[in-house]
């Protein structure tokens, strides 16, 4: 019994590792192309970004916005929610 439980405990471990280098080894976009492809296809969208960088203090703060649409009223916020994270990394 002891022999089973500890090669459950070291084949878990094991599945534990191996997802988390597959994670870690995922390549972070590095264009707003490969972000792009996150968004529905059959359409075209507008991005704007502004923001803003206070330097007054001892570390700069970053703030600001970004907005996606389709050129409709609808609210597109779930559909666009994976490239606003995306870009969002790009400007890190």
């Amino acid at each position: 019994m002891r022999i089973l439980v500890a090669t459950a405990i070291a084949a878990t471990g094991i599945i534990i590792a191996a997802v988390s280098t597959a994670i870690a080894s995922q390549s972070a976009p590095s264009t707003f192309e490969q972000c792009a492809v996150l968004l529905p296809q059959g359409k075209v969208y507008t991005f704007e970004i502004t923001g803003s960088v206070d330097a007054t203090g001892a570390a700069p703060k970053l703030s600001g916005e970004m907005s996606v649409s389709d050129g409709t009223e609808v609210d597109r916020t779930d559909e666009s929610a994976a490239f606003g994270q995306c870009v969002a990394k790009l400007l890190r």
